[in-house]
């Protein structure tokens, strides 16, 4: 009986029960003054966007100086990414989207944890690109749960120290549009690791 109730759950959760390729979801160009942004669940709406000028500047910006250690690039890159939300959601509508994501969709504005790793890995594919990671490259996301082994399907972006070779996930999907990912380490998070109060 069990059976029968979890297949249709994983079909209404999409491809959070499964681990992703973003470009499967989104193969569009990614630059800083035009890429797409994914939302409304799995990528079913892709909207235009792009940073001006000077909103490309303000995110460069954050990385002027010696950055000393991959922690404190950490902390520059989760700045740069919700800096980035908060433009790119004022564009396309997406500043509505709230902490994580029920399994049914009350909003196309709201993004899942599909939407979420694809425009996270396209931030984060930005600003390798423009040369501002000294101490991280861009990884393959990760995926965690399958609902029969007791766990929520989740997905996530993915970055790696260059040096020591640490993986680091870099979690939109537990904050509103506009704030700071959370950059943990990618066994914790594979282990189960969540913020305190979240429930998937």
């Amino acid at each position: 009986m069990k059976r029968f109730i979890l297949i249709p759950l994983i079909f209404l959760l999409g491809a959070c029960a499964t681990g992703i390729n973003p470009k499967k979801y989104n193969d569009a160009s990614v630059k800083p003054e035009s890429f797409t942004i994914c939302h409304g669940y799995s990528c079913t709406y892709k909207t235009k966007a792009g940073f001006t000028e000077k909103q490309w500047k303000s995110v460069v910006a954050l990385f002027k100086g010696n950055t000393k250690d991959a922690k404190a690039e950490r902390s520059k890159i989760g700045k740069a990414i919700a800096k980035m939300e908060q433009y790119t959601g004022a564009k396309t509508g997406t500043a509505e989207d709230l902490p994580m994501a029920g399994a049914f969709k009350e909003s196309n504005h709201q993004l899942d944890c599909i939407d979420e790793t694809v425009n996270t890995t396209q931030y984060l594919t930005m600003l390798q690109e423009a040369g501002l990671l000294k101490h991280h490259a861009l990884a393959e996301p990760t995926h965690r749960g399958y609902l029969i082994d007791g766990r929520w399907p989740h997905n996530t972006a993915v970055m790696q120290e260059k040096e020591g070779g640490a993986l680091w996930v870099v979690d939109s999907f537990y904050r509103a549009n506009g704030e700071e990912p959370y950059i943990v380490p990618r066994n914790a998070w594979l282990a189960g690791w969540k913020p305190p109060g979240a429930n998937q």
